[in-house]
């Protein structure tokens, strides 16, 4: 069978290895000037592999995910940790018996919903807060009666040893890919295909025949600095008008992955005199998506739900295409998810 694979992200890159396993004949299409997707990574000149399209961070608690991905890469121990700037300092998160210690008390479930959600959710939707639907609002607050302060709780964490770019070429290795792709060149050659794997926009696909669906995006200030964050990552459950702040140093998972800066301990990517190197630290800022900007994330609820489950009506009808990823499905898909819907839809 010739397939037709329309991105390189997870979702693409899981699929093209699927089939090219079982025999099949695969092609995959790229826009961008690389495989990956918002997955990609790139060692610069001075050490740092900068994760240009935010962070992405591995866990899971599929084996069967782990072990796909495992063919193609060694991993780093990673254990993520996430603080947050409040207006009660700065905090462990998720909530904690650790953040009760920091602000010295036990706080409401209001307290925890106002301290770390109300604003960094404004911010992040671009919706206040008392607008937000209950898929939404209901998800919070979330509260730990133990210390721990890692932030996922899966059986398997970890970062690709030698970074992301490097596992998607092992997954590709073998399979035509063609990048820079204009948007739309995918439909002269899906003609002479059997089977198309989309992992688009959806509405896109159609042509946007019943209106845009909504997206959120993201804008990266990246910035060349020896003022390393003592954290991997600091959440602004705050005003300011950026999400998180984050240091790609702790990214790589090779000073032992703590998450906090220990200068006495010497973890932290400190050089032998004590000196801190160059690192990237980047703000994060979120916004609405246009043709300006990449879509990052679905907006799956109110007015975006009830079109895309139009959207939806159309997919199913289309005989000779499979769906895969979260912007062709849109949904909300960590990494490990991504791989886990393209065995399940290719019955893998």
């Amino acid at each position: 069978m010739k397939v037709l694979i329309i991105g390189s992200g997870m979702s693409g890159a899981t699929a093209a290895r699927l089939l090219a396993d079982v025999g099949h004949s695969v092609m995959v299409l790229e826009t961008r000037e690389h495989a990956g997707g918002n997955c990609h990574d790139e060692r610069l000149e001075n050490g740092v592999r900068l994760h240009q399209y935010g962070p992405h961070l591995f866990h899971t608690s599929d084996e069967k995910v782990w072990n796909f991905l495992s063919r193609f890469t060694a991993w780093t121990e990673y254990r993520h940790r996430v603080v947050a700037d409040t207006r009660l300092g700065r905090i462990s998160i998720p909530y904690n018996l650790r953040t009760e210690q920091q602000v010295g008390r036990r706080l409401t479930d209001g307290e925890i919903r106002e301290l770390i959600f109300v604003e960094y959710s404004a911010k992040q939707w671009g919706v206040p807060w008392e607008e937000m639907p209950a898929a939404i609002t209901g998800r919070v607050p979330t509260r730990r009666e133990n210390d721990d302060d890692g932030y996922f709780t899966d059986r398997f964490q970890g970062q690709p040893k030698e970074g992301y770019a490097a596992l998607f070429s092992r997954m590709l290795e073998g399979i035509p890919i063609r990048l820079g792709m204009e948007k739309n060149a995918w439909r002269a050659e899906a003609t002479e295909s059997d089977l198309v794997i989309y992992t688009g926009k959806v509405d896109e696909y159609f042509g946007y025949c019943y209106g845009r669906l909504p997206y959120r995006s993201l804008r990266f200030e990246h910035t060349r600095t020896k003022e390393r964050l003592p954290y991997a990552v600091i959440n602004q459950c705050n005003a300011l008008p950026w999400t998180r702040i984050y240091d790609h140093q702790w990214f790589s998972g090779e000073n032992g992955n703590a998450g906090m800066l220990d200068t006495k301990a010497g973890t932290g990517h400190i050089a032998e005199d004590g000196s801190l190197p160059e690192t990237i630290v980047t703000k994060e800022y979120p916004l609405a998506h246009d043709d300006t900007n990449d879509p990052y994330y679905p907006m799956p609820f109110g007015e975006g739900m009830a079109l895309y489950q139009r959207y939806k009506a159309l997919a199913d009808q289309e005989p000779h295409t499979v769906f895969l990823g979260r912007l062709a499905t849109y949904s909300y898909l960590d990494m490990w998810m991504a791989v886990a819907q393209a065995m399940v839809k290719l019955r893998a």
